[in-house]
C-alpha cells in the first residue's frame, strides 16, 4: 500500500494582470505532497513559492490546472467553498503571526475550533503552552509578548486545529536566530511526533535541513526537487 497522497497539483499555471497587460507567476506545476511529509518550498523573491502556497490555502484562484486536497478538488471552488475549505482543512502560520491582539493568548488558541464548533480540552492547550514555555502567558494578549512567543502561539493555534495540511509562509523573517531555530524545531517535532503534514516556504535554504524533501521554484516553474 503506497503513501497517502494529501495535496497533488497538476499542471497548474497562474497568471495575474495588471496595466501592463498579463503577468505569468507560475507555469505547468506538478507537486504531490504525501501525508506526515515537512517539505520546504524554496526560491527567490518573486520566484512563485508563496503564490503556490496561496493556491494550495484556498486564498486564490487558479488560470490552469488542478489542486486537489483530502480528495477535493478545491481548484473548483467559488469563493464561499474555499472559506469553509479553508476554514475546516487548512492551518495558516506566517511571518507575521496574524494574531488577534484583542483576544488573549487562550483565546487566540480556540478560536478555529470556535468557528468549527469543535471543543478542545483545555489540558491539552495547558500541555502545549508548557512545553512552548508559554503557560504563564496563557491570559496575556499579543502585544505584551515577544516576537518569539507571538510566532509560538500562532504555532499552536495552527497545530492544534487539526487541519489536513499547515501552510508556514516565511514564519521567522521577524525572528532572530535562537528562535528562529525554536521555531523550525517545533514545525520539525509536530511531523515527526504528531504525523502532521507541513508545506513550509523559505528564501533561507538553511532553514529546511530538517524537511523530508526541498521543492526549488524558479520563475514561476519547479526547477528541482
Amino acid at each position: 500500500m503506497g503513501k497517502e497522497i494529501v495535496v497533488e497539483v497538476k499542471d497548474v499555471s497562474k497568471i495575474y494582470e495588471n496595466q501592463s497587460g498579463k503577468v505569468p507567476v507560475l507555469e505547468n506545476v506538478n507537486i504531490s505532497i504525501y501525508k506526515g511529509e515537512f517539505v520546504g518550498i524554496v526560491g527567490d523573491s518573486g520566484s512563485g513559492k508563496t503564490t503556490l502556497l496561496n493556491l494550495i490555502g484556498g486564498m486564490d484562484s487558479v488560470s490552469g490546472g488542478t489542486i486537489t486536497v483530502a480528495g477535493d478538488v478545491i481548484s473548483d471552488f467559488n469563493d464561499k467553498q474555499r472559506t469553509l475549505y479553508r476554514r475546516k482543512h487548512v492551518g495558516f502560520i506566517f511571518q507575521d503571526y496574524n494574531l488577534i491582539n484583542e483576544l488573549t493568548v487562550y483565546e487566540n488558541i480556540i478560536l478555529p475550533f470556535q468557528l468549527k464548533k469543535k471543543e478542545i480540552e483545555e489540558s491539552v492547550i495547558d500541555k502545549f503552552l508548557g512545553k512552548l514555555k508559554l503557560e504563564e502567558k496563557k491570559n496575556t494578549f499579543p502585544m505584551q509578548l515577544s516576537g518569539g512567543e507571538q510566532q509560538r502561539v500562532a504555532i499552536l493555534r495552527a497545530l492544534l486545529s487539526e487541519p489536513d495540511i499547515i501552510l508556514v509562509d516565511e514564519p521567522t523573517g521577524n525572528l532572530d536566530s535562537k528562535n528562529t531555530q525554536i521555531v523550525v524545531g517545533l514545525l520539525q517535532y509536530f511531523v515527526e511526533h504528531m504525523g502532521k503534514t507541513i508545506l513550509f516556504v523559505t528564501h533561507n535554504m538553511a532553514l529546511t535541513k530538517g524537511c523530508g524533501r526541498v521543492i526549488t521554484v524558479k520563475d514561476g516553474k519547479i526547477v528541482s526537487e
